[in-house]
């Protein structure tokens, strides 16, 4: 019998009432043990509401409960699941199309029968209409929070928030805002102001350079003028601000006149976001997107390409690796075609027994371990002796595991060269036919990184002129 547990807790419950991710784990792993149920899968959905369904791990729950793979679930508490009635029905009524029983680890049900049905009902109500209060009040709470000025958020470019929550005017930053300001009146567009700031002492918060996006939005913030916008409503006066409402009108009427400036549809999926790996700080690359119109039709052309922003953020004077999408693209197909797996390492693995014995009392200890929770659950060893044992065998599991890395070398096992060569040959038979959203769905799926190399510069320094090839491929 396979148990699914299923975790769930907002951020809000996590701070101020205790359901931590890692106490329903224990707690429900402690119930397991006791229940005698061994076999068992969790699925935790972290910061998500239980007025909400839309959860993967509660999704991905249900998928395995379908397929048979799940034949109890169990849940802290009911709200853990939901608080809805109608979705816990139509759970209720799905767990029993697949015979899948449902058990709470803190209140007592019986749902193969119409009083417990009818209970469990009641139940649900009460943490529907509790939940619905609740959003009422944090509501209301936020509203008047706005009234007063409280910023909830980050405060905008220019500004920072005071031991009340209110904006207060950043002497340093307020400069580059009304620097901003004066440009686009000069008639500056939004590029070449993006490209200017870029050339000033001026840095964004977060990040190393200014992007058109990032302008507009700091240029259409009521906070300029000393308003506050929240839930789609404007509320006036609530900080000092650096120019007058009719200043700010004005300037949203000259922002309105840049017609090719106005916000487009793109239809452009990043093949590599959060793959690549920077090759001179081993971070992971950031995706950035350029888009512009052609002067010759009016098309408009998209450049997806990829920046090591740490490089940019540790060394502002050097410029940080960059490279286009299309390039990597273009190396990791050559990757792929010449991806090969020497038969001597299949070999030498299949045949290695001590690789096995390893691996055997691997499994050997992590029984043991699983024998002296379940002891512990049921108070017939103490904690301290309880903790002597996991330390014991904790060591012994940290031996073996250095043994076992030691053997198999730095890549591959039996298992992982199978699956990397039934990869690249799925690779190489479909990617040149698949559409930019159908590669980036197949690199996120089956790999985790992509180390690549500088070869050379073609035509000096830059990243239009380098030269570059995939060093390395890490697969799921």
């Amino acid at each position: 019998m396979t148990v699914g547990i299923y975790i769930r807790v907002s951020t809000e419950e996590q701070a101020n009432e205790g359901y931590s991710i890692s106490a329903q784990r224990e707690r429900l792993k402690a119930f397991c043990l006791a229940q005698n149920w061994h076999d068992y899968k969790f699925y935790v959905d972290e910061g998500i509401s239980g007025r909400d369904t839309k959860r993967p791990q509660l999704k991905k729950m249900m998928e395995d409960i379908k397929a048979g793979h799940i034949n109890v679930l169990l849940v802290y508490r009911l709200d853990r699941l939901t608080r809805s009635v109608r979705d816990l029905h139509r759970i209720l009524d799905e767990l029993e199309k697949y015979s899948c029983t449902f058990r709470s680890a803190t209140e007592f049900y019986d749902t193969s029968t119409a009083m417990g049905k009818m209970f469990i009902t009641i139940i649900a109500a009460i943490a529907e209409w509790e939940s619905a209060n609740l959003g009422e009040r944090v509501t209301m709470g936020q509203v008047e929070k706005a009234r007063q000025g409280e910023w909830a958020a980050q405060p905008p470019y220019g500004f920072f928030k005071d031991d009340k929550h209110k904006l207060q005017i950043h002497k340093e930053e307020i400069k580059a805002v009304k620097l901003m300001v004066k440009k686009i009146r000069e008639g500056m567009s939004f590029r070449q102001l993006a490209f200017y700031m870029d050339s000033t002492q001026y840095k964004p918060k977060r990040g190393y350079k200014w992007h058109v996006r990032t302008l507009l939005s700091l240029m259409h913030n009521p906070a300029l003028y000393g308003a506050m916008y929240w839930k789609e409503q404007i509320y006036e006066n609530t900080h000092q601000g650096i120019m007058t409402k009719e200043e700010f009108d004005q300037l949203q009427k000259i922002i309105s006149s840049r017609q090719n400036y106005k916000s487009r549809n793109v239809s452009s999926h990043f093949v590599f976001q959060t793959k690549l790996i920077c090759p001179d700080c081993g971070s992971r690359c950031t995706s950035e997107r350029y888009t512009w119109k052609r002067k010759t039709d009016n098309a408009v052309e998209v450049r997806n390409s990829y920046r090591c922003q740490v490089c940019a953020l540790n060394n502002p004077k050097s410029t940080p690796f960059s490279v286009r999408e299309v390039k990597v693209d273009e190396a990791l197909i050559e990757y792929m075609i010449n991806f090969t797996v020497a038969p001597s390492e299949v070999v030498e693995l299949n045949e290695n027994d001590q690789l096995l014995d390893i691996k055997n009392n691997l499994r050997k200890i992590e029984n043991q371990r699983e024998k002296y929770q379940r002891a512990w659950a049921n108070d017939l060893i103490t904690d301290d002796e309880f903790k002597v044992r996991m330390d014991e065998s904790r060591l012994q599991f940290d031996s073996l595991q250095n043994d076992l890395k030691n053997i198999e070398g730095e890549k591959y096992d039996v298992v992982d060269i199978e699956r990397y060569i039934e990869i690249t040959k799925t690779f190489n038979d479909n990617y040149l036919n698949l559409t930019q959203e159908e590669r980036r769905t197949f690199i996120q799926t089956f790999i985790e990184s992509v180390k690549v190399e500088i070869v050379e510069h073609t035509k000096g320094k830059g990243y239009r002129n380098q030269k570059i090839r995939i060093a390395d491929v890490s697969f799921y």
